[in-house]
């Protein structure tokens, strides 16, 4: 957890000379400055710490501990001197009420972790899950390292494959792309080194990818992307720009090489990242960090016109990062990184988007796994992949590696977890 201070010596603070005894009072805490034979109070705030009195303590010469007591006058002080041993009382006049506390959410523990990053920093960002259409157990979990290339891992976090393409920040996937004569799964990543889509074949009997070409964009610093694909089938990459500009291109390689064509483009107010499509509903949805989520049409020929989902506030803290979609029979939800608290947002993926409430990724000591936070991207799937992952799977980027200190990895976490921590219907 975060350390902050609450008050700092002369002369960057108000402490005079000495930090002494302490004592809790509701809603700040009582400082003592034995040297100084100064009491100071503070009062806790939403964004810190406010000074609120400073209090002479007269006749002291070695002030030590501090003893509180309320009482219906207030708060009754009890003082001891330690120069000659006396005992001095006081009376504080104390009418603040303490701040609430934000709510306790539910955790889940990730049943597995990948094989950290080959790169020192911040570098792991995005996941995708590739489901094999015939053996699920042999499904993998794609990630970028956003200062190397692609990865590939199988579901027990063992690092099948690097692909040492560049700086990639976002990846995503879609069956049944026909590259030439082939018919191939397809990735696509955002490649900040060259502003670009980098493409990636995978095979859908063994899941190996191999680059499948390039597609440059007129984006200046592309961050965000992610995938979209209509009952028509063909794939639609959607990429973004940290100026908060949006590009949609239609994918195609008739001929073995693969071509994007620039089918519609439209912005957002500030920066962006995250996103994911509903294929089956033909809705796009849209993280701008610090101001919420939205939705629009994915339709490239529709109006791009944003319906606000969720805005930053409450459980849902800036920045607003990684968008994933659950989707099963029976009932389909949006899962969104809430950067700034650590945790992860399930809404309903259809209006009103009623929200589910809000969960952490905590320690699995037994497993020797450490928690989830400062989460950039994740991506959960339905599919019965097997053991743990019977009701699906949620795989989430690890902002801080613990236990022991490592590079960033990825978590991958039982649905079934997230389901009974949140009483999904």
């Amino acid at each position: 957890s975060a350390r902050q201070p609450v008050a700092l010596r002369a002369p960057f603070g108000d402490i005079r000379k000495s930090a002494g005894a302490m004592a809790l009072v509701p809603g700040g805490v009582l400082g003592l400055d034995p040297k100084a034979a100064q009491l100071h109070l503070y009062q806790q705030q939403e964004q810190g710490w406010l000074a609120q009195a400073t209090l002479p303590l007269a006749g002291l010469k070695e002030p030590e501990n501090i003893a509180l007591r309320a009482s219906v006058k207030g708060l009754q002080v009890l003082l001891r001197d330690d120069e000659d041993g006396r005992l001095y009382q006081g009376q504080l006049h104390w009418q603040a009420t303490p701040l609430a506390l934000p709510p306790v959410l539910p955790t889940v523990q990730a049943a597995v972790q990948s094989e950290p990053v080959g790169r020192q920093g911040d570098a792991a960002d995005d996941p995708a899950i590739w489901v094999h259409p015939q053996q699920p157990s042999l499904s993998r979990v794609l990630g970028t390292n956003k200062k190397q290339g692609l990865l590939a891992y199988d579901l027990q976090g063992k690092l099948l494959q690097e692909l040492a393409v560049g700086r990639l920040n976002n990846v995503d996937v879609r069956p049944n792309f026909k590259l030439g004569q082939q018919t191939v799964d397809l990735a696509v990543a955002s490649n900040r080194d060259r502003n670009s889509l980098s493409l990636f074949a995978i095979d859908r009997a063994s899941g190996e990818l191999r680059e499948a070409g390039e597609i440059p964009t007129p984006l200046k610093a592309i961050y965000g992307l992610c995938l979209f694909q209509p009952a028509s089938g063909e794939i639609y990459a959607i990429a973004n720009d940290k100026d908060g500009t949006f590009v949609q291109y239609r994918l195609s390689a008739p001929s073995g090489s693969a071509q994007g064509e620039l089918v519609r483009q439209f912005k957002v107010a500030s920066q962006p990242e995250g996103c994911v499509a509903d294929d089956q509903r033909q809705r796009l949805f849209l993280g701008e960090e610090d101001v919420g989520v939205w939705a629009l049409d994915a339709r490239p020929e529709q109006p791009a016109t944003l319906h606000s989902v969720i805005k930053v506030g409450g459980l849902l803290q800036a920045d607003v990062e990684g968008l994933a979609l659950y989707q099963s029979n029976a009932r389909d939800y949006l899962v969104i990184s809430s950067q700034g608290n650590d945790s992860y947002l399930v809404l309903d993926a259809e209006p009103p988007f009623a929200s589910h409430g809000a969960f952490r990724v905590s320690l699995n000591a037994r497993a020797g796994i450490d928690g989830a936070s400062e989460t950039d991207g994740l991506e959960v799937t339905s599919a019965n992949l097997g053991g743990p992952w019977s009701q699906g799977l949620l795989v989430v980027q690890d902002g801080r590696k613990r236990m022991p200190e490592q590079t960033q990895n990825f978590k991958f976490v039982p649905w079934a977890e997230v389901t009974q921590a949140l009483k999904l219907p």
